[in-house]
């Protein structure tokens, strides 16, 4: 591993967009401006092992850019999600940063460690 890389730890993943039940219900119930969102929206999910590439844990956050712009979301991690594919709830958040609506295709998105904070909903474009 480069200084570089351990100073300045990146990867480059695929993003894809999957519903979750949780933040579904919570959106409609809450509504979309309401903190229990933020907390399931402004997320993404990424594999243990590129966790550990990135030196992030469980609730850290991590900003996540493309092409079309940045934000600053929370990480979740989980065992068995595949490497460099991660997956976030369609929302403000996921939508200020994918490139295209056709879910098939997914957005090329680099991510790395952040200090915060999450980037609040009235700051999306």
């Amino acid at each position: 591993m480069a200084l570089r890389d351990f100073l300045y730890p990146q990867i480059e993943a695929r993003l894809i967009l999957a519903r979750a039940l949780d933040a579904d219900v919570v959106q409609v119930s809450e509504g979309t401006l309401a903190k229990e969102y933020e907390k399931v929206a402004a997320q993404i999910t990424l594999s243990t092992r590129d966790a550990q590439r990135l030196n992030v844990n469980e609730g850290d956050f991590v900003e996540v850019g493309s092409k079309v712009g940045t934000v600053v979301v929370a990480a979740k991690l989980k065992e068995d999600q595949p490497e460099r594919i991660v997956v976030m709830q369609p929302s403000p958040w996921a939508y200020a940063v994918i490139e295209s609506m056709i879910p098939s295709q997914g957005t090329t998105v680099t991510i790395k460690p952040s200090k915060g904070p999450l980037t609040k909903i009235k700051e999306l474009p």
